[in-house]
């Protein structure tokens, strides 16, 4: 069984899919290696790495980034596909792309395109529903893996034309059209996502956690079952970075000592693979060296 396929079968089992996210293979390995099962690349955090806001990156850019972590690890890998870079068949260019690179799904949301840096301040805006819906209908027609999954996204909840009243109307027109899962953005207090289950229902829903104060085991009681981290590893390891050369700057010292360097650097070297790589030079071209003493 294929990683998509095994993906898709754990969507339609009901499993609970918590699916961190990595913005490059480093990441991505690091999330393999604490156990989890899949891995999400987002726009954002994509944005983030590459020094620009998302609504800027082209779909390239987000493609590239979200091949090498396809690469890195044996994991499905769900991607942020924006609002399909443009009309219904940029849209398709957009499924062929990805599916092409490997992922295991992305998600197509209801924004204006092109999308607007405006909106991480809360002024969103969205198009008719009756032509994200001409976009997605040709997104799903240009799928050629059945088990390429199809995450249809809606920000109608937090836009300006919105509310949660527009934002299951789109949920359920998405379910009707036939995408495998719904996402509505912006939907995060307790209170809403209960009332976003129950109006709409009978179709795996996905919502972005991470920050709230919500664990996974509440996210899935309250009915949702794929749960990503969009923005958690661009925060977490600019913070990281920023306390090191902080201290750097301050004291002259990175605030970290010799052990915890040498702890720290194994723990990367394993997640690059460089104790295998070693082991295998140490059986093939660094054989006659061996016995020397040497190092």
């Amino acid at each position: 069984m294929s990683v998509r396929s095994d993906f898709q079968a754990r969507i339609q089992s009901g499993e609970t899919i918590v699916a961190p996210g990595a913005y490059d293979p480093m990441s991505a390995r690091l999330v393999q290696s604490l156990g989890f099962n899949t891995v999400y690349c987002g726009g954002y955090m994509t944005g983030a790495h590459l020094a620009v806001t998302e609504p800027l990156m082209t779909m390239t850019e987000q493609v590239e980034v979200a091949a090498r972590v396809v690469r890195s690890v044996n994991l499905p890998v769900i991607t942020d596909a924006g609002a399909g870079y443009g009309d219904p068949v940029h849209a398709m260019h957009t499924i062929r792309t990805f599916e092409g690179a490997g992922l295991a799904g992305i998600h197509i949301e209801d924004q204006v395109y092109p999308k607007r840096a405006s909106y991480h301040a809360g002024l969103e805006h969205v198009i008719p529903l009756d032509e994200f819906l001409e976009k997605m209908r040709y997104a799903l027609q240009a799928r050629t893996d059945p088990d390429f999954l199809i995450i249809g996204r809606t920000d109608a909840f937090s836009a300006v034309e919105g509310d949660m009243n527009e934002a299951i109307r789109r949920g359920n027109a998405l379910k009707d059209l036939g995408v495998d899962v719904v996402m509505p953005r912006g939907v995060r207090q307790r209170e809403d996502l209960d009332t976003y289950r129950k109006g709409v229902s009978d179709i795996p829903l996905l919502v972005i956690a991470g920050a709230d104060d919500i664990t996974v085991q509440e996210y899935a009681d309250l009915g949702y079952q794929v749960i990503i981290y969009a923005s958690t590893p661009t925060i977490a390891a600019a913070n990281g970075l920023k306390q090191v050369y902080e201290s750097l700057r301050d004291t002259g010292h990175i605030g970290i000592n010799a052990p915890q360097v040498a702890a720290m650097r194994a723990d990367v070297e394993a997640l690059i693979s460089l104790p295998e790589y070693q082991q295998v030079e140490a059986e093939t071209t660094e054989r006659e060296f061996q016995g020397m003493g040497g190092h």
